[in-house]
């Protein structure tokens, strides 16, 4: 983010004149040289961006108490740290507004998003990867020999190395929330790394990274990396009618629907990891696979390439052993639905004491989510949920986990899941008298008091 130390740029802070990137032109004194240079070899950055990062923090915090002697510079180099870290988050977020405002034409910067984001990212799907590859490569980042011997700043060091995968995971939610396609590749790409890492707590410096601080923050990449993969597979796009097109040629090629290579890895990795923590995910890979076995039947004739991904889901009735088996996604849904898996458990969790859906839990851990208990995140869980109750008819379980993903918002339901959501509304008034109202999404708004009011009993 703010480079590397360069020739360059040393060159031009020792000449005392250095023209900033939109022209300005900054006259550098000898003291704030060696402060520059300080800072740049403290914090291995650019010179230039070092003395930019100076001013920045004159500006806004003062000059901070350094005595007069040698070491000054490296004081101001210290006391610069916590401004610095936060910078570094701040710079990676500086893209969310705008993801944010592409997506909503009552906002204010719909216009300015829609205008600068292909400027400033051309190729999404490129772009998407280049934030996946840049938060892989600090899971795997190792500590810099600097810190070595010096606990408290290797500590600090650790700890801030997360936070900048935390804000990397979200750059990348909000970036497949609707600017770049979910095609085969980058979806691929996404499960895998979240797979692979053990949902982000799979850490090269996990032995500085054990105090409550630094757990809030690898259960905070744990719950993203649940919504960013249950996003990624378009859940809501799924329910539509012939959005599913099992061709050679299909409309839409960028949709991983529409590669079996990509259905059969993406098959391969989901059933390969069944621990609780994936159970989310499982279950809505569930709806996926039903809406392919679903699809498949109202063809006449399925290419050959999706064939044998599809056999697997659902062996051909002309085969003697699998006359009176199962479909693939309802056993599915039974393993899913064990008491040991902890499926409920862990929905409750996140949408009660997560950062990421409850904004005063992120307050007291002091979570640097950007956006606690964001409409978004909601958005995907709720969708999720209501067709997981679609595809699975679970009893009132699935209806407590649908008031949690609701409340304490005002959003209205998703146009294509009313049907869906309506037969929920419905059961839970015939089943358990939930809420005792005519329409429960009308009620959802009222707080955690009235669930927890009308569902002690569940």
């Amino acid at each position: 983010m703010f480079g590397k130390p360069s020739h360059a740029s040393k060159r031009a802070v020792e000449t005392g004149s250095v023209t900033l990137p939109d022209g300005v032109v900054i006259q550098v004194g000898e003291v704030d040289k060696a402060y520059v240079f300080a800072i740049s070899q403290r914090y291995q950055m650019d010179e230039v961006q070092a003395l930019i990062l100076m001013r920045s923090y004159f500006y806004n915090s003062g000059m901070p108490d350094v005595s007069d002697s040698e070491k000054a510079a490296a004081e101001l180099a210290e006391a610069i740290g916590g401004f610095y870290f936060l910078e570094c988050l701040n710079s990676a977020r500086i893209l969310i507004p705008l993801f944010r405002a592409r997506e909503d034409e009552t906002e204010l910067f719909y216009k300015v998003a829609v205008e600068f984001l292909p400027q400033i990212i051309p190729d999404g799907p490129k772009f998407a990867q280049t934030v996946l590859d840049a938060y892989l490569q600090k899971t795997k980042q190792t500590l810099p020999g600097q810190y070595g011997e010096d606990p408290k700043a290797a500590s600090t060091w650790a700890k801030q190395n997360l936070k900048e995968q935390l804000v990397l995971l979200e750059v990348l939610f909000w970036t497949m929330w609707g600017f770049v396609p979910c095609g085969g590749p980058i979806v691929v790409s996404i499960f895998s790394a979240a797979y692979d890492t053990n949902l982000g707590s799979i850490q090269a410096n996990n032995t500085l990274l054990l105090e409550d601080e630094s757990r809030y923050t690898l259960e905070d990449c744990a719950a993203i990396w649940i919504l960013i993969t249950i996003e990624i597979l378009e859940l809501e796009e799924l329910a539509e009618p012939d959005t599913i097109e099992l061709s050679e040629t299909p409309s839409r090629p960028d949709f991983y629907c529409s590669s079996p290579d990509s259905l059969q890895r993406l098959h391969e990795i989901v059933i390969s990891h069944q621990s609780s923590q994936y159970s989310v995910t499982f279950l809505a890979w569930t709806f996926v696979i039903s809406r392919l076995n679903i699809r498949a039947g109202e063809l006449s004739e399925v290419s050959a390439s999706f064939s044998s991904f599809l056999d697997t889901l659902n062996p051909p009735l002309n085969r003697p052993y699998s006359k009176d088996r199962e479909p693939l996604h309802v056993q599915m849904v039974k393993a899913s639905l064990e008491p040991e898996v902890g499926l409920f458990k862990l929905l409750e969790h996140l949408l009660t004491r997560s950062p990421l859906f409850v904004t005063s839990v992120a307050w007291r851990q002091g979570s640097c989510i950007t956006d606690p208990n964001a409409i978004a995140y909601r958005s995907v869980m709720k969708g999720a949920i209501l067709l997981a109750f679609h595809v699975n008819r679970c009893p009132i379980r699935f209806a407590r986990a649908y008031c949690c993903a609701c409340r304490a918002t005002t959003c209205g339901v998703i146009p294509r899941f009313r049907g869906i959501c309506g037969d929920l509304d419905c059961f839970v008034r015939t089943e358990r008298k939930l809420l005792g109202c005519c329409h429960l999404q009308s009620i959802l708004a009222g707080g955690l008091e009235t669930r927890y009011r009308t569902t002690r009993h569940l």
